[in-house]
């Protein structure tokens, strides 16, 4: 299998992301002061829809980057969540900023106080962090 990186994505990429090809869509209403961009690109078992955009949830409202990356199947049903060569495509195409995104794991709490709530349960989210790891 062909490993090979692709201009713009660190690292290696499968050959099946590859050739996500990315649509854009009408933009949704987000709780920012800007709509989220929302994208979607035919993969070999369905297609993927990503949603990108700023939300006020940072320290004090500061505004983050949300990425935002579910699977449907042929028949438009969430089957399946996307594949980590799918999600990092999605945030290295459609998020022109350099920032660091992170893919959060709430506290176990926060399901108990009602803090997480699992609505779309095949969609990934990543958001930016408000700390520089990566340095």
């Amino acid at each position: 299998m062909d490993m090979s990186s692709l201009a713009g994505i660190p690292g290696t990429i499968s050959p099946e992301a590859r050739r996500i090809r990315w649509r854009r869509l009408d933009d949704l209403p987000t709780g920012g002061p800007e709509p989220a961009r929302v994208y979607e690109a035919d993969v070999a078992d369905g297609s993927l829809l990503a949603t990108v955009g700023r939300e006020p949830a940072g320290r004090g409202g500061r505004l983050l980057w949300h990425v935002a990356v579910s699977h449907r199947d042929r028949q438009g049903k969430p089957d399946r969540c996307p594949s980590w060569d799918e999600l990092k495509h999605a945030a290295y195409r459609l998020l022109q900023a350099d920032v660091v995104l992170v893919l959060i794991f709430p506290r176990r709490s926060a399901a108990a106080e009602g803090g997480y709530v699992d609505i779309a349960q095949t969609c990934l989210h990543l958001w930016e962090s408000e700390k520089e790891i990566d340095r």
